[in-house]
């Protein structure tokens, strides 16, 4: 154990049964108390854990046993964690400190939302996989951003994104823009004359139509249903296609915020 750090032992445990959660394969990333950036954490033999490779794609961390081990420096004495379980159970879990060591959750109920810390600090040809993977049996019903630090560029195409999965970069959300803080939810762009010329949501979540004759454009809004968890749902962001970024891409000063996956958990699933 390294004295120099900060030990993080946490245990899930189901809330109803009081009895520990035995989950392999779950993931989860460290952010720092209320900021959608990543934590430094480290391994018990003192390894740097990475969660970002800045500009390419963000990773998760891998549960043993429903447990999430780690360290950080002393200076962290509480932490943000987002996790996504096995079975498909999202829970973020806010102010977590060293001494917390069990973590009550409920993994019977169906409704759940992913919550995932993005920044800008990428290019608009990059598609960036956020760490995590869709589940067998969830049914994403939404997809929203809470902006937290304004993202960079005067024109619209510098401070757009596309959230979607591996299979399509754009299948949740199509050109959201970000220049402002705050929660950004996709809708209609609508003509002078009244006409919607299209939709913030992508092919997953609305099926759009348009009319050549114009005045009854419309869209209907979908689910998208993770069959299995293969590698075309892993969960990414990029910059709208063929946007220029002109803001401050690699420092500090890179805007940042949380990107929220609403969805319902198939009852038939497993039960981690």
């Amino acid at each position: 154990m390294n004295v120099n750090r900060r030990e993080y032992f946490l245990q899930l445990v189901n809330t109803r049964t009081k009895r520990p959660i035995d989950d392999d394969s779950g993931s989860y990333q460290v952010y720092q108390p209320g900021v959608p950036a990543r934590q430094t954490i480290y391994s018990l033999a003192g390894a740097q854990l990475t969660q970002e490779v800045v500009g390419i794609s963000y990773l998760s961390r891998t549960m043993a046993n429903g447990q999430i081990h780690f360290f950080t420096n002393l200076s962290a004495s509480n932490v943000d964690l987002s996790v996504l379980t096995a079975g498909g159970r999202a829970y973020f879990l806010k102010g977590v400190t060293p001494s917390q060591h069990r973590v009550d959750v409920d993994p019977e109920k169906q409704e759940y939302v992913l919550a995932v810390a993005v920044n800008e600090k990428h290019s608009h040809t990059t598609v960036v996989p956020v760490g995590f993977r869709l589940r067998k049996g969830m049914s994403v019903k939404d997809t929203f951003v809470k902006v937290a630090t304004a993202y960079n560029g005067s024109a619209a195409a510098s401070n757009a994104i596309n959230v979607g999965r591996s299979g399509d970069r754009d299948g949740f959300l199509d050109g959201i823009i970000l220049s402002s803080v705050g929660y950004k939810q996709a809708a209609p762009v609508v003509s002078t004359t009244g006409v919607v010329t299209t939709t913030r949501y992508g092919v997953d979540l609305a099926k759009f139509h348009a009319s050549s004759t114009g005045g009854v454009d419309f869209y209907i809004r979908k689910s998208y249903y993770a069959q299995t968890a293969v590698a075309s749902n892993n969960l990414t962001v990029s910059r709208l296609t063929g946007a220029t970024h002109t803001g401050a891409s690699f420092t500090a000063a890179a805007g940042r915020g949380y990107v929220f996956f609403t969805y319902d958990l198939s009852p038939i699933e497993s039960v981690n």
